[in-house]
């Protein structure tokens, strides 16, 4: 039996069926072909309609300025070369949605969005000639490819090629939402998928992402009101308006969109909102711990990082593990730390210095000749680096003092010394490799550097003999606090300094605190949101690493105004038993420490880390611990990365049949995936006679579910034959002789009911077909 509609003619019976015309049955099996590719859904698509070309691209657009909400919050932090890298990522973005407007095959699909990632990476870093740096790039990919391999760390590979995964991934992305978007014609998934990437942003990175949220929304209304226009043109339902229905219909999304918004944001001018509470995953790992049964005294195991250096700032606190790659080799007469880079700006949870300016230097010339003249507090040493990892611009150069001239001795392939451009801040006394897209390696360097001499007491006599005060641009750069810290650690400050009769007593009466309130460990974990980094760890946590005692000491100077910068770089290593005056340092060398300003002396190092002794020429070797910047480990780089991969998959291949079970394994594994996929057909089939819901049945879902059925006939008894419909193949004498013709006589008239019937068929009879369909594919498929 099959329902009647209300509205429908009675039901057609066989005899109706055979005398239609032939064209309208011969259509029956292309509906079942095009079934068996894709689903009956797709067969309703846009096909009918007429979409034109310039709506398209607006929408796309939109789409474009949609996608850029993802980019622009963590590019808007005035940080180096954030720039450059929003408008590559505009560029590329919109060159896929326009690649998506142009319909062709998707192995060409692919090329094209593969070719134009490649671009972007090219202009991403290829600096003043993309052409140039293309060409090297795969020497870079291989060598990374090595990398990989031998250490299984993603963060081993180059920035570069991180960059070309990035670029491929947001490529797929993009390709799927913009399919999604024409073809589906629904935004909702991936402004939803858009405003929950933003929340999390606000919520565990700190940023400020109201007006993107807000954005995300208008764009998300947009998007979804252009689409509906679609819809309406594609239903029985049209626009009531006549006469340029898109550019009419945009102007009125545009306005209600932006209506919608504006509205929605009424309430907030007229009530306080309050600020949200900031999400801490330390509580969120402590209740997670409660609830998996762990007591207070167990551990909770943290995600850690390998001790080593990075330029970038990112929030201090993070649980390290102890590295021991080689990073550079070092001679000098005598034992110092190697700075690399200074911090002056202090936000409550990791430094940086916005307003640090550097000036072009000649390696051949002088740095600088201020600062060091008087040979009482320092003493002038030659000291020569030779970096063990591949080392170009922008990065800074280590040396064990102020820096007054640096040679290289490196030799290009026309044996003749490459020429690096130098960056240089006098203030800060540091020097960087300046970028260019050239590609030049340094491996080995020279430089005269000022290390300090100053004994105790000649420090603590300067405030006698020099009565000036700290010079403006001392006392504005280097007594920033945030204004959000704590007055407990300003009152701490002051009890700890009180009675401190001078500036080398202070700081002595700041290291003497420290050492014996708090204890060095790596295993930490970083402070809850909204919490200072110096407040939790001097009242809540009292155990870090060089990074929380540096910036505590500074914090606390700084409190009773003495001028102090935090540096970051490596200890002196570990000194070589063989060749005299030459240190070995690693990635577990990097440390931080402080140097603290004296007029009339300048910059002075202090160590503020228990168990640490700046020794600067007293021949004692120091072993630091602890890196400000925790990043992965990179062995050093070996040549034949793609021979490599050839011989670890054979390696790996040669262990895997090595082991008897692994083999078997993997051949029961791969009969059930044979096994499963002749037997897909019943499996779905199955699937949908225990679909329980109330809506069950429908004919788009029965007829893709039973579509199958017809494939395995054709593989059985032969292809039908051309001007043969369904009803007369399934009555020829191959098929009717079998043991299965009465159910696939019965099959075909209920196939072509269910796809020309104008009634709904029942449950029961819905059942009924599904069943004979099982039978079929069993028995089709055990063939």
């Amino acid at each position: 039996m099959w329902e009647r509609n209300g509205n429908q003619q009675p039901n057609s019976t066989v005899a109706d069926l055979e005398s239609t015309d032939r064209t309208r049955i011969e259509s029956a099996y292309s509906v079942y072909k095009t079934v068996n590719q894709n689903s009956v859904t797709d067969i309703k698509d846009e096909g009918y309609v007429s979409v034109p070309v310039l709506y398209k691209i607006f929408i796309s657009a939109i789409l474009l300025i949609l996608s850029l909400e993802w980019i622009y919050p963590v590019t808007s932090s005035d940080q180096q070369g954030s720039e450059r890298f929003l408008s590559v990522m505009a560029g590329l973005t919109g060159a896929l949605l326009l690649a998506g407007l142009i319909r062709t095959g998707w192995i060409t699909g692919v090329l094209i969005r593969l070719f134009i990632a490649l671009a972007a990476l090219c202009l991403m870093y290829g600096g003043s000639d993309p052409a140039r740096w293309a060409a090297a790039y795969p020497g870079i990919f291989s060598a990374d490819m090595d990398t990989f391999i031998n250490n299984w760390r993603f963060h081993s590979i180059s920035t570069e090629t991180r960059g070309l995964f990035m670029m491929c991934g947001w490529s797929m992305l993009m390709a799927s939402v913009q399919s999604l978007v024409l073809l589906r014609r629904s935004v909702m998934l991936f402004g939803s998928a858009t405003l929950l990437y933003l929340l999390l942003l606000e919520s565990f990175a700190g940023l400020d992402v109201y007006a993107s949220v807000i954005r995300s929304v208008l764009w998300t209304f947009l998007i979804q009101a252009l689409l509906q226009l679609l819809r309406l043109n594609g239903g029985v339902t049209t626009p009531s308006y006549r006469g340029s229905p898109y550019g009419r219909w945009s102007a009125v999304t545009i306005v209600a969109s932006a209506g919608m918004v504006l509205l929605s944001a009424l309430p907030g001018q007229f009530a306080s909102i309050p600020q949200p509470e900031r999400i801490s995953l330390e509580q969120m790992g402590e209740r997670l711990a409660r609830w998996a049964g762990y007591t207070q005294h167990s551990s909770i195991p943290a995600a850690t990082a390998v001790t080593g250096y990075s330029t970038a700032d990112a929030p201090m606190g993070a649980p390290l593990v102890q590295g021991n790659s080689i990073f550079f080799i070092a001679k000098s007469p005598k034992v110092t730390y190697w700075r690399g880079e200074t911090r002056s700006y202090y936000n409550g949870s990791t430094w940086s210095d916005p307003g640090q300016s550097f000036e072009t230097a000649s390696p051949s010339g002088m740095l600088r000749a201020d600062g060091w003249e008087n040979p009482t507090y320092w003493s002038r040493v030659r000291q020569t680096v030779t970096m063990q990892r591949e080392w170009k611009g922008p990065n800074p150069l280590f040396t064990g003092g102020i820096p007054v001239n640096v040679s290289f001795q490196d030799k290009n392939k026309d044996n003749q010394e490459n020429m690096f451009s130098l960056l240089s801040n006098r203030d800060s006394a540091t020097l960087w490799l300046a970028g260019s897209g050239d590609d030049k390696i340094v491996k080995h360097y020279s430089a005269d550097v000022m290390v300090p001499v100053a004994t105790p007491e000649q420090l603590r006599l300067l405030e006698e003999t020099n009565k000036g005060k700290d010079p403006a641009a001392i006392r504005r750069d280097y007594l920033q606090l945030p204004t959000s810290l704590p007055g407990r650690v300003q009152t701490l400050a002051k009890e700890i300094i009180q009675g401190s009769e001078t500036r080398y007593d202070a700081v002595q009466a700041v290291k003497t605190y420290l050492a014996a309130h708090a204890e060095y460990t790596l295993d930490t974990r970083m402070p809850p949101r909204g919490t200072d980094f110096v407040d939790d760890f001097l009242f809540v946590t009292r155990k870090g690493y060089c990074n929380h005692f540096s910036t505590a000491m500074i914090v606390l100077l700084r409190a009773e105004g003495i001028p102090a910068r935090w540096v970051k770089g490596f200890g002196p290593g570990v000194a070589d038993p063989d060749v005299p005056s030459q240190y070995v340092i690693s990635q577990g060398d990097a440390h931080s420490w402080v140097e603290v300003y004296f007029p009339g002396a300048g910059w002075m190092p202090f160590e503020a880390t228990p168990g640490f002794t700046m020794a600067q020429g007293a021949g004692e070797g120091v072993a630091a611990l602890a890196g400000p910047q925790p990043v992965a480990e990179t062995p050093p780089y070996t040549s034949g990365g793609v021979g490599y991969a050839g011989a670890w998959l054979l390696a790996r291949a040669r262990a895997i049949a090595a082991e008897p079970w692994l083999v078997a394994a993997a051949l029961l594994g791969a009969a059930a995936l044979v096994r499963m996929r002749r037997l897909r057909p019943a499996l779905r089939i199955r699937l949908l006679l225990a679909w329980p819901r109330s809506s069950f049945p429908d004919r788009e879902r029965l007829l893709r579910a039973a579509a199958p059925v017809w494939a395995a006939l054709a593989r059985r008894y032969g292809p039908r034959p051309p001007g043969m419909t369904l009803r007369e193949y399934a009555a020829s004498p191959a098929l009717a002789a079998g043991a299965d013709g009465a159910d696939i006589a019965r099959f075909a008239a209920d196939w072509e009911r269910l796809l020309y019937g104008p009634d709904r068929p029942l449950r029961a009879d819905s059942l009924d077909f599904l069943r004979r369909a099982l039978r079929l594919a069993r028995r089709l498929q055990a063939l």
